[in-house]
């Protein structure tokens, strides 16, 4: 399958190996959240979101190739740049994940969806405006019903995240969303009827056994919270999908722009009916979780501008370093043997499939210079 765009869960998650984006292939957990990476010509295989390649994130990581205006240069020439901006991208992300479960238990899920969206338009606003220019949202007409169809997955995707982390640490709910490349790997032949070999069949039979020894179907780990995570990233990997469709013809920033204005439209009605008055310390809160994601994915589409996704996808990794700190010192949660096992199986499968993608690519230039 060609390489998708992606980002992590819909408001944060960045799925390595996924991408929605056309022309590009790559990681993304993703807040719908991030943006596909602006696409760029260059002739270096890729593995995320990207642009004359197979493309890559909510989730999830999200615009094609209609997404060149998004990008000034190529992204060949500050790889190490790229790298750092790609890291700090997954720490914010694990930041705002890390503060979304602090306050789930305490707010509506609507709430949170709301300041996370609200928050996210104040930094994601001013930033498409300046840096997709004024022609990309003309580019709206003849996407509306992808992108409602996406903004609207990406919101399920985040509800069903938020219902997760009231009872699964954050190592658990992200080993989860690990498993998006693979579903996406899986779906892209009955809904986008790309081809899938034997090479990436194999990866996501390794990976199902990965989130098997996670969740324990059976066991005392698996349930509601559990159920709740495999919704999200069934959501999320959906979400990937109709992202892709609409990168094909919407810059990535217009894409991140209209995904959070259908969450906030959402949230209206939500917070309506329930509303708990925060304090000013927890309305902090609230406002950073927007604020942080909304950083996050300017961090990530700047990565995807700087260096070949191929060589900063990996790095979409790291976020299991930080939840797991972040989780042990936040909330005293420490993986088990069990996840640690899991999350390895999740981690080579995807690599191998950001592989096999590069492979693929490459092949495809090689075969069609032009």
């Amino acid at each position: 399958m060609e390489a998708p765009p992606s980002e992590r869960h819909p408001w944060s998650v960045h799925v390595t190996g996924v991408s929605p984006c056309p022309g590009r292939t790559g990681p993304g957990k993703g807040g719908v959240g991030r943006p596909c990476p602006p696409p760029v010509t260059r002739n270096t295989p890729m593995t995320s979101p990207r642009p004359a390649e197979p493309s890559r994130g909510p989730g999830p990581a999200t615009a094609g190739p209609a997404a060149r205006e998004d990008s000034a240069k190529g992204t060949d020439d500050r790889p190490f740049a790229g790298i750092l901006f790609m890291l700090a991208a997954v720490a914010l992300f694990s930041v705002m994940d890390t503060l979304a479960k602090a306050l789930t238990p305490h707010f509506p899920v609507g709430q949170i969806l709301f300041f996370r969206a609200a928050a996210a338009l104040v930094i994601l606003v001013p930033l498409a405006l300046r840096l997709a220019g004024p022609g990309a949202w003309g580019r709206i007409r003849g996407a509306e019903v992808t992108l409602l169809v996406a903004g609207l997955l990406g919101a399920g995707a985040l509800v069903s995240f938020l219902m997760a982390w009231r009872t699964l640490p954050l190592v658990e709910v992200a080993a989860i969303l690990f498993a998006a490349p693979l579903i996406v790997t899986a779906l892209s032949v009955p809904l986008l009827k790309e081809p899938v070999g034997v090479h990436r069949w194999s990866a996501v039979l390794l990976g199902f056994v990965g989130v098997l020894i996670v969740l324990q179907p059976g066991g005392a780990v698996f349930g509601i919270g559990a159920l709740w995570g495999g919704l999200g990233v069934l959501s999320y990997s959906l979400w990937f999908i109709s992202l892709r469709r609409a990168g094909k013809t919407v810059s990535s920033y217009v894409v991140a722009v209209t995904n959070a204005v259908i969450m906030l439209l959402l949230a209206l009605p939500l917070i309506l009916w329930a509303w708990v008055p925060p304090t000013p310390m927890q309305a902090l809160g609230l406002i950073a979780i927007g604020a942080v994601g909304g950083l996050a994915q300017f961090c990530l589409v700047r990565a995807f501008s700087l260096a070949p996704a191929s060589l900063i996808a990996p790095f979409d990794y790291s976020y299991i370093l930080y939840a797991t700190v972040l989780g042990y010192v936040v909330f005293g949660d420490f993986p088990a043997p069990t996840t640690w096992a899991g999350v390895a199986l999740l981690t080579v499968a995807g690599l191998y499939i950001i592989h096999r993608e590069r492979v693929t690519a490459a092949r495809k230039r090689a075969a069609d210079p032009s």
